[in-house]
């Protein structure tokens, strides 16, 4: 049966959504480096976590959801990983690596969670599944070796171990994250209020400097790449019927990415970057071939 107007209606807001919330996103790597550049690691976490928070509770305000947003209970803690844990040491990752490298290895994300889905939700390891995981990490080893396999080359090897471990902390969040009930705008404004206090204790206590040019930085971080789009992303979700159609437009955000940062931050390309990339890519495409098998 084909779907009514007002269904259509919904799925063409649902994309609209969605490519808003990938075209964000996909600046968000050069937002990163034009920040750090101005900005401690510290501050930039703090005040962009802030503004997210405040981002977040102003939409809950909206909805006349406040009160469920300023509910804190102990699954709150999980804004110890998200946003503070994962923020801190991507950043570092950023601050260490290339801009086109840190991308590339941070979406391995998708792999990550694949993988830690079998054990913790219970998916089941398919062949695909481990063609998309092996297909991807050899992706990752042509980006850490700088193509020349056998030995790293022009790389800061912990800025590879932080980029990777970002994913471990991301994918983490979301296998917490998908078995707790409740509305999850109001539980990502929890999340990000705790995280704010955190991260503002470790700012202090780290005695980083403060940069009244970062705070510009910080307030695109906080809007763009975690409150606002967060929310687009969600709302996005919630509409279509076909989450299919919306999840796939994720594969246009590292590829725009590359494009902002050859232009903005002038990166030249990299033969192994992109051929990395590749693989990363279809081995996120693979994986949820064998996620969708495993579902039907």
């Amino acid at each position: 049966m084909d779907a009514g107007p007002g269904q259509a209606r919904q799925e063409r807001r649902a994309i609209a959504l969605a490519l808003y919330t990938v075209l964000a996103w996909s600046t968000v790597a050069t937002a990163f480096k034009l920040a750090l550049r101005h900005g401690d690691v510290f501050q930039l976490v703090f005040f962009a976590t802030l503004v997210s928070a405040l981002t977040l509770a102003g939409l809950g305000a909206v909805q006349g959801r406040l009160r469920a947003s300023l509910s804190f209970s102990h699954r709150d803690l999980v804004g110890l990983l998200n946003p503070v844990a994962y923020y801190l040491v991507l950043l570092l990752a950023y601050d260490r690596l290339a801009a086109q490298q840190a991308l590339a290895l941070n979406y391995t994300w998708v792999l990550v969670l694949a993988g830690l889905s079998v054990p913790f939700l219970r998916q089941p390891f398919s062949r695909k599944l481990a063609a998309a995981l092996l297909l991807g990490y050899v992706g990752v080893w042509i980006i850490a070796s700088g193509g020349r396999l056998t030995t790293f080359s022009g790389i800061d090897p912990a800025g590879v171990a932080l980029a990777l471990l970002s994913t471990l902390i991301w994918a983490g969040t979301w296998i917490v994250n998908t078995r707790a009930a409740g509305d999850p705008l109001a539980g990502l404004t929890r999340q990000f209020i705790l995280g704010a206090l955190v991260s503002g204790v470790i700012w202090i206590v780290s005695g980083a400097g403060f940069s009244a040019p970062a705070l510009a930085g910080a307030a695109y971080l906080g809007v763009m790449e975690m409150g606002l789009s967060f929310f687009t992303w969600l709302l996005a979700l919630r509409l279509t019927k076909q989450a299919s159609r919306v999840t796939v437009l994720v594969f246009l955000s590292p590829v725009l990415s590359l494009l902002w940062i050859h232009l903005i931050l002038g990166e030249p390309g990299r033969i192994p970057t992109w051929t990395g990339m590749g693989m990363i890519l279809a081995g996120v495409a693979l994986s949820r071939q064998a996620g969708a098998s495993d579902s039907a």
